[in-house]
């Protein structure tokens, strides 16, 4: 059976390429979803701050909650992971040093600066990352070592990293301003330090202080940005374990070796561990789905080329389980070339993903991805599972008739289909129909999901009733074309209505690459328009005061000191996690929340109020959207169980439940309360409100005179207001686009690959079209308007798809079905589908007009 296998593929090298195609770039694709999801897992950015620990003890970035089941029962944690620095307690550094090979433990402060140059410019960190202010004494983690000057002892002394001294244009003995969450206060430089071999640290710098000085400005005295820990010599090697077993039974804290240590001095590198584990985990189901229908179209397109050799085996006396072994072990050889040929083009496209994500920012430089054997021999698991499966599946019709009837379905193809398939297209397409429904009772980002999954549903649904679809619309197409004169319109109507099989494997990839793309973009770009815009009606201030790194809070009472300023707030951004204990299913959820000054509202946020008061919202209570009230099933004076940022848990009451708003979250509390519970402790904006008989010039430059007092800031009319979620949300937006460029890419080749392949088997009909009497122009002619056709239902189709999805997602965003966006993309994906379309139809169609005769009608089917 094996050496007929390989007969079979020997003589069928054309076909077979093509399945092998498919498969080759599915391996690539599963390769690298494998290695980035693996990487999310257990990849990291390396320890630069602490890289001289062999452990840190930080804070545990998480919230974690058993989910009740019956009475006393509990089953899996549910965990959300927090957006702000947890710190620890500053006593369990007297712990941690007491444990058995710890030679040494070193408290570390850490909090957020910004050095100012002489000039008034705010120099971001290195690389432009971060700048933070540390204490002395732990400059050993790293370390850092002073290159020139003295260690801080004074109150009033600094010791810049030599990367950052240099950008400021200072040296020993110069004096430089350094704001620390407020006015800049300035400094003098007693000494410049740096690491061993390097004038500084990757994507961040270091200014420190004296020790006392750095406890105070961190404005946690009694706590620590984290413990490193120095094992003693000998003992480093099971150090890690040693720690974590002494400190197992504090829920408070996380202990981090290894690759690990990056995260603990960075939020960056933990954040990107969670956006690349979540979206590669998303992705490679698409992934899968992707692989699986265009691998089955390939197979089904060859194995449908092969219906007359098939049903001559069973003519004589090979039986259906003798075939379908045959083209089990066929796949089998095929599919295993393709996965292991892929499996490493996908390790270097996971390298080139991870490039595209450093570079629009949703991973750190430096992030390194972890490759184990794991993706790439799952990959290849992946990849021959799938072509077995979809080789199975397109052998089934072929082998449930007996020997005689198989020559009869051989001769000439049908457009009737299985019963199975067809109810299997018909439930799938109302899946859709019912996921787009959807989008029209979820709120924010969650109203998405339904409206790319059921477009890809649609597509699937699509193809599989891809014969009967393309057996009406050849009818109602061709049918138009059958009075015509010309001979190459009739032909190509024939035979477009005689071949509705080899037609739909040709449109559903081009319907695929259409529908997909086209929903996948505009519910996007909905989104973020969506956020904005509700931003903006919300905002009725006259000016916004932003700064590159943040604004302080104090900005906000001296915006309010500039004569014909009737109102001002500072708007501080953060998540909170909502802890509902009497959810059984989903306990905690994640939320937008934003701090501000309730008494300095009027004028500036206009906020639909349906329950309760603004002027309420002070000291120990919140406000909450409508719908995660309704979700909370809380009422005014209710309390309401949440984590602040770092961990912090409240117990707020409920003083207004205020209209749905994308812009603004779902939960608003007073900015003192949340803004000592954020990393930066800065506001993202102040939003001022000019008095009605003020005139707005002389306000816009008494605002603008502040950037002496605060570097950096700048004012913008509330036209221009860019809410905290919005950098985040452009920043999925990107990351969306790569990944679906990538998928698209690989679509987009094996479109190319089924349209050529089913081009190129037609060339004995072709030729026997020329032996009849039809003279090549004739027949490139039919091939033309045969092409036409095919994109032309395929554009058709493809457009529909988005049609329900996008206009819901329209009506639940902004009230209007009309999608957000440039038409724009949407035409230049159609010109691409048409493209793509055209060229692999006729291309082939001339290579094989260009071919003689002879040579075409000998050629093997």
């Amino acid at each position: 059976m094996l050496s007929l296998a390989w007969a079979t593929i020997r003589a069928r090298r054309a076909a077979f390429v093509a399945s092998f195609l498919a498969l080759f770039g599915g391996a690539i694709l599963f390769t690298a979803c494998g290695v980035l999801l693996e990487s999310g897992l257990f990849g990291g950015v390396p320890a630069q701050r602490y890289a001289a620990t062999q452990v840190v003890v930080g804070g545990n970035q998480t919230v974690t909650q058993r989910i009740k089941v019956g009475p006393g029962g509990e089953r899996d944690a549910k965990q959300e992971n927090l957006p702000e620095k947890v710190s620890v307690d500053a006593g369990l550094a007297g712990t941690v040093a007491g444990i058995p090979g710890v030679a040494k433990v070193i408290g570390e402060v850490s909090f957020p600066v910004s050095v100012v140059t002489a000039d008034g410019r705010v120099l971001p960190g290195a690389d432009g990352g971060h700048s933070f202010g540390h204490g002395w004494g732990s400059a050993e983690l790293t370390p850092f070592a002073v290159r020139s000057g003295s260690a801080p002892t004074a109150p009033g002394d600094v010791v810049l990293d030599a990367e950052l001294a240099q950008r400021a244009g200072v040296t020993v003995g110069s004096t430089v301003r350094v704001s620390v969450r407020d006015r800049p206060v300035s400094y003098h430089v007693s000494g410049i330090a740096a690491p061993s071999g390097k004038d500084g640290l990757a994507r961040q710098s270091a200014v420190f202080f004296a020790d006392d000085v750095a406890r105070s400005l961190s404005g946690e005295p009694g706590r620590l940005a984290a413990i490193g820990v120095l094992g003693a010599p000998g003992n480093a090697e099971d150090l890690a374990d040693r720690v974590e077993k002494a400190l197992s039974d504090n829920k408070d804290v996380t202990v981090y070796s290894g690759s690990e240590r990056g995260e603990a001095e960075s939020l960056d590198a933990a954040q990107s561990r969670q956006i690349l584990t979540i979206i590669s985990g998303s992705f490679t189901g698409f992934v899968f789905m992707i692989v699986i229908f265009v691998t089955a179209s390939t197979l089904a397109l060859v194995l449908n080329q092969r219906r007359r050799e098939i049903a001559l085996l069973r003519t004589i006396a090979a039986t259906p389980g003798q075939v379908r072994r045959l083209i089990g072990i066929e796949t089998l050889l095929v599919s295993g070339a393709g996965a292991l040929l892929g499996v490493l083009p996908g390790l270097f496209a996971s390298y080139g993903i991870r490039d595209a994500f450093v570079t629009i920012g949703v991973i750190p430089e430096g992030f390194e991805l972890s490759t184990s054997p794991v993706p790439m021999v799952a990959a290849v698991v992946l990849c021959v599972g799938a072509a077995w499966l979809a080789a199975w599946t397109s052998a089934r019709r072929l082998l449930k008739f007996k020997p005689i009837e198989a020559l009869g379905e051989a001769a000439v193809e049908k457009a009737k289909l299985g019963r199975g398939r067809a109810i299997t297209g018909v439930v799938l397409l109302l899946l859709a129909g019912a996921g787009a429904t959807a989008t029209l009772f979820l709120q924010g980002q969650l109203a998405m999901a339904p409206a790319v999954m059921s477009s890809l549903v649609a597509v699937i649904g699509i193809g599989l009733l891809g014969p009967r679809l393309m057996s009406g619309a050849t009818r109602i197409v061709g049918g138009a074309m059958l009075g015509s004169r010309a001979t190459s319109r009739y032909l190509a109507a024939r035979n477009s209505m005689a071949n509705s099989r080899r037609l739909a494997a040709a449109v559903t990839p081009l319907v695929l690459t259409l529908g997909f793309s086209v929903t996948q973009f505009y519910s996007q770009a909905m989104l973020t328009d969506a956020t904005q815009e509700q931003a903006r009606a919300a905002t009725s201030a006259d000016f916004v005061l932003t700064a590159p790194a943040g604004i302080p809070a104090s900005a906000a009472a001296a915006a309010r000191a500039v004569p014909g300023v009737s109102a001002a707030t500072p708007l501080v951004g953060s998540d909170v996690i909502v802890y509902d204990p009497d959810a059984r299913e989903e306990p905690l959820s994640k939320v937008k929340a934003y701090g501000v000054d309730a008494g300095q509202l009027t004028g500036t946020l206009s906020l639909a109020v349906r329950q309760g008061r603004f002027d309420d919202l002070r000291g120990d209570t919140v406000a909450l959207s409508e719908s995660e009230a309704s979700w909370q099933g809380k009422h005014i004076g209710d309390r309401v169980e949440l984590y602040l940022g770092d961990r912090t848990r409240v117990s707020p009451r409920l003083v207004a439940v205020f209209g749905n708003n994308l812009g603004y979250g779902d939960v608003l509390l007073p900015q003192d309360v949340l803004l000592p519970h954020t990393t930066s402790r800065l506001a993202g904006s102040v939003l001022v409100s000019a008095a009605g008989t003020a005139d707005r010039a002389v306000v816009e430059r008494g605002l603008r005179e502040l950037a002496l007092t605060y570097p950096g800031l700048g004012v913008t009319d509330r036209h221009s207001l860019t809410v905290a979620t919005d950098g985040e949300q452009e920043a999925n937006v990107w990351l969306n686009r790569v990944l679906l460029g990538v998928i698209l890419l690989y679509v987009a080749l094996s479109v190319v690959n089924t349209l050529v392949t089913a081009t190129l088997d037609r060339s004995r009909e072709l030729t026997l079209l020329r032996l009849v009497g039809a003279t090549r122009r004739q027949v490139l002619r039919m091939i033309r308007v045969e092409s036409w056709i095919v994109v032309g239902i395929a554009v058709v189709l493809g457009s529909a798809i988005p049609v329900l999805p996008l206009a819901f997602l329209g009506l639940n965003y902004t009230g209007s079905p009309l999608p957000a966006g440039t038409p724009l993309v949407y035409l230049g994906i159609v010109a691409v589908t048409v493209l793509i379309g055209l060229l692999s139809i006729r291309l082939p169609a001339r290579k094989v007009a260009r071919t003689s005769l002879a040579d075409n009608i000998l050629t093997r089917e």
